[in-house]
């Protein structure tokens, strides 16, 4: 049985309020230009406030595709999971706090398992430089769609 493999990170964006933040974050379909790795999303079903996603990650020869739920609950929390291969648990959730003065503060929490010792080990390894990636990814995203 692998570990799973759990981490968070924070990002404030003091000129822009948590539902434009949000907004960002929902569009699950333009993750493949901002998040490392992300080839391919697209919403497969829509239901009030919970989206089903087809996703295709991959780096090299190794490839993943899968399917996760993504609950809204705008603007405040986006959470996004999966215990399809080669998951045994996937879950990232955002979260956007007001900050004071105004602005948003944007938090993620992940907690995910993996079925391969092996991808386990290299995610493992990776996860850094990933995290580094997809800070400074999201950052870009919301500087794009911004216009700043």
């Amino acid at each position: 049985m692998t570990h799973p493999l759990a981490g968070q990170w924070s990002l404030d964006f003091p000129a822009y309020s948590c539902e434009q933040m949000f907004d960002i974050a929902v569009d699950i379909e333009s993750y493949p230009r901002f998040l490392p790795f992300c080839r391919a999303t697209r919403i497969r079903h829509r239901d009030g406030n919970t989206l089903d996603v087809d996703n295709a990650f991959g780096a090299g020869p190794i490839q993943a595709h899968f399917q996760t739920r993504a609950v809204l609950d705008r603007p405040h929390r986006l959470e996004i999971t999966s215990r399809q291969a080669p998951f045994t648990q996937f879950r990232l959730i955002w979260s956007f706090e007001p900050l004071p003065g105004g602005g948003c503060r944007v938090r993620a929490a992940y907690h995910v398992g993996l079925r391969s010792t092996l991808l386990q080990s290299l995610a493992l390894l990776s996860l850094p430089e990933f995290e580094r990636r997809v800070l400074s990814g999201f950052r870009r995203r919301v500087a794009v769609v911004m216009g700043g």
